[in-house]
C-alpha cells in the first residue's frame, strides 16, 4: 500500500526502531536499516519531483507571457527608438487603465510610432490612447483599431484639425497632444453616433472609409458625411469592399471634374 508525507515518516522511523530491537544479527540489522534509509530517500525523490512538476507548469504558463512581452518591447523600440523608455512606460499605464495588457499596450504603441516622422514624438502617446479608446468603441482588437486609424490619418491628417501639417509639427508637444486628442475625440463621436443610428458597425464603416477617404478628402468632404455614406451603402446590402471601391470612383470623379461634371452638379 502506498504510503506518503507524514504516514511514510512515522513507518521509516518505526521499522528503524524495531529493526533494533528485534533483530540481534547486525548484518541482517543493517539490511533492514538500510533498506528503510532507501524508502524514505524514494519518498523525498517523489516529493523533489512533484516540487519540479509544479516549478515546470509556471514556467510553461508564464514564458508564452514574458516572450509576448519581450516582442512587444523589441517592436515598440524598434519604430520608437532605444531611448523610449518612459513612452513606453506612460503607453503601458494608459493601456493597463482601459484594461489592456502591456503587451497590447506597446504592440498599438509601435503602430503608432511608425508615424513619429510625420507627426512627431510628442503626439504617439496621445494617439496611441485614441487608437485604444477607438478599439473599444468599434469592438476592434488593438492591432486592427491601430491600422484603421493610421490609415485614416494619413488620407485624410484629421489629427490635426485646422492645422497644416508644418504648422502641427512646429507646435509645441502640450499642443500636438492636445490638438491630437481633440480631434481625434470628434472623429470617434461622429463615427460613434453613425455606428449608433445604423446598422452597420463601426469595424464596416471604418473598412469602407479607407478604400476611398484620400479621395473624398480631396474633395473636401467631411469625415463625418464619408461615414454616413459608408453606412448607407452597408445597409443596402453592398459588400465592403465592392462599396469602398464604388465610392472611389465617384470621388476620384468629382475631384478631377470630369466632364465638367462639378459645374453641373452646382447647378443642383
Amino acid at each position: 500500500m502506498a504510503r506518503v508525507g507524514g504516514s511514510q515518516v512515522f513507518f521509516d522511523v518505526l521499522g528503524t526502531f524495531n529493526a533494533a530491537r528485534m533483530i540481534q544479527d547486525t548484518k541482517s540489522q543493517m539490511a533492514i536499516v538500510q533498506a528503510v534509509m532507501l524508502d524514505a530517500f524514494e519518498g523525498m525523490a517523489s516529493s523533489f519531483q512533484l516540487i519540479g512538476a509544479q516549478i515546470d507548469s509556471l514556467v510553461q504558463s508564464t514564458f508564452p507571457l514574458a516572450l509576448g512581452m519581450r516582442e512587444a518591447v523589441i517592436e515598440f523600440e524598434k519604430f520608437a527608438g532605444p531611448d523610449s523608455e518612459e513612452m513606453a512606460r506612460n503607453i503601458t499605464d494608459i493601456g493597463s487603465s482601459m484594461g489592456f495588457t502591456a503587451d497590447q499596450a506597446l504592440t498599438a504603441g509601435a503602430r503608432m510610432a511608425q508615424l513619429t516622422a510625420i507627426m512627431g514624438e510628442s503626439a504617439v502617446e496621445a494617439a496611441t490612447e485614441m487608437g485604444m479608446t477607438f478599439g473599444l468603441i468599434g469592438g476592434m482588437d488593438t492591432e486592427q483599431a491601430m491600422t484603421r486609424m493610421i490609415n485614416l490619418q494619413q488620407q485624410t491628417n484629421f489629427m490635426y484639425g485646422e492645422m497644416t501639417k508644418e504648422q502641427f509639427r512646429n507646435a509645441d508637444a502640450m499642443t500636438q497632444r492636445n490638438t491630437v486628442i481633440e480631434n481625434t475625440t470628434k472623429v470617434l463621436d461622429d463615427l460613434n453616433t453613425i455606428e449608433n443610428k445604423s446598422a452597420a458597425t463601426m469595424r464596416q464603416i471604418t473598412f469602407v472609409m479607407n478604400q476611398f477617404a484620400a479621395s473624398a478628402d480631396l474633395t473636401g468632404e467631411s469625415i463625418a458625411d464619408m461615414a454616413a455614406q459608408s453606412a448607407v451603402l452597408i445597409e443596402a446590402g453592398e459588400e465592403q469592399g465592392k462599396a469602398g471601391r464604388a465610392m472611389r470612383m465617384i470621388y476620384a470623379r468629382l475631384g478631377s471634374s470630369t466632364q465638367d461634371n462639378n459645374a453641373v452638379l452646382e447647378q443642383y
